[in-house]
């Protein structure tokens, strides 16, 4: 009879266990309510970088994630000095390098002042903010901040892409349980970008944060532009089921779905410095290209050919009392707001479903009459089930 007890006393830990590891994966961390987050890039140090920061001040963002490209000056005492100046020293500002910024990016530069990289890691430690993998010299490295999960890369992404930053990008979130994640990163792919832009990040690096349900971050491109919701960036893949497709051309463009192997990418580009024009994938009027390269990925555009202004894109995560709900803005320096959109995050992985045939563009190394369909990754990691916010979870016994 003993024997039976311990075997059924056995069994029920065995399944509390069990029941407590399963209730656990469930639960995913929202950022704080009403969370807005500005995003630029390609700042300089002149007036119209001063417009911009006080365009993020004026609407209230909570953080900057600045995608490279900084004063062009190698002046870091004088870039986040004008930072300090407007949003306040201890005001949440996270970096990415670019490639005008990286002879003074390391902390062993010779400017006297200090470096980017040092300013950065100053900054975060008196704002309380932890970094992953501290030492900034390797361009590498994450951040949380009120449940925004942060992962920044830098500039040699056709040199280390595969080899590096990918799987920094895969060790940093694969396991990770919060709801929205954004990858950071200067550089692009050419059809990433509306300018003349070459391949200079790889698609490892995208792939592997649209694998993961993660929102693609960029600059370099002194434009802005958005793509609809991707189920294959290299393919150029736009989700049918998210945009179904009406007279040709995916429709919905402002609402993007990010999940396990969907997700936007946007360049935001117009911090500051020379504004310029499209180049690709014309006209310069919606619904843009839809021929090879092209794709009618875009959902919205704003350069010099659409009289663009400098400005920032503004994120707002957790809205309307719904932490898996976001909307987004593009506002011009001089008031106007050319992009409105909403994102919804679910956990739920990429199925395989109807998607468009997608020609690949020449500089693709796959052949360029190829078609795709969006595969399904791997997710072992990710439970699709209803998110549950909030803290740890309690088994009460009644004997």
């Amino acid at each position: 009879m003993l024997k039976k007890y311990l075997y059924l006393l056995e069994f029920v830990f065995v399944f509390l266990f069990l029941s407590v590891r399963f209730t656990d994966a469930q639960v995913q961390v929202s950022t704080d309510p009403n969370f807005k987050v500005a995003f630029i890039g390609d700042t300089g140090l002149g007036n119209n970088f001063t417009s911009t920061l006080n365009n993020i001040k004026t609407e209230g963002a909570q953080a900057v994630m600045h995608q490279g490209d900084f004063d062009y000056q190698y002046n870091p005492a004088g870039w986040w000095g004008r930072i300090d100046q407007i949003l306040g020293s201890n005001f949440p500002y996270f970096v990415s390098v670019g490639n005008h910024d990286s002879a003074s990016w390391n902390e062993g530069c010779s400017d006297p002042d200090g470096c980017y990289a040092k300013f950065q890691k100053d900054r975060l430690a008196r704002i309380g903010v932890n970094i992953d993998n501290p030492d900034l010299n390797d361009q590498l490295y994450s951040v949380t901040y009120k449940g925004l999960r942060m992962v920044f890369v830098g500039l040699q992404g056709n040199q280390l892409g595969a080899s590096t930053y990918a799987p920094f990008i895969q060790n940093q979130l694969q396991s990770d349980n919060h709801i929205w994640k954004v990858c950071s990163w200067h550089k692009n792919q050419s059809t990433l970008q509306l300018g003349t832009k070459g391949d200079e990040m790889g698609w490892e690096v995208y792939e592997t944060c649209r694998q993961q349900g993660a929102i693609i971050a960029t600059a370099h491109e002194h434009t802005y532009e958005r793509t609809k919701t991707l189920t294959n960036i290299q393919a150029l893949a736009v989700d049918a089921s998210q945009h179904p497709v009406v007279n040709g051309v995916p429709s919905n463009p402002n609402s993007v779905l990010v999940a396990p192997g969907k997700t936007f990418v946007f360049v935001s580009g117009s911090g500051g410095q020379g504004l310029r024009n499209q180049d690709r994938c014309l006209p310069t009027t919606y619904p843009y290209g839809g021929g090879s390269g092209c794709n009618y990925i875009w959902a919205s555009v704003n350069t010099s050919d659409q009289g663009g202004d400098f400005g920032a894109l503004f994120i707002t995560f957790n809205v309307d009392g719904n932490p898996n709900k976001a909307r987004g803005y593009f506002k011009e320096n001089s008031g106007r707001i050319t992009d409105q959109f909403e994102i919804t995050k679910s956990s739920t992985p990429v199925t395989i479903g109807p998607t468009q045939p997608i020609t690949i563009p020449p500089t693709n190394p796959l052949s360029p009459t190829s078609t795709f369909n969006s595969p399904t990754p791997p997710f072992s990691t990710i439970i699709p089930t209803p998110t549950i916010v909030g803290g740890p979870v309690c088994v009460y016994f009644k004997n």
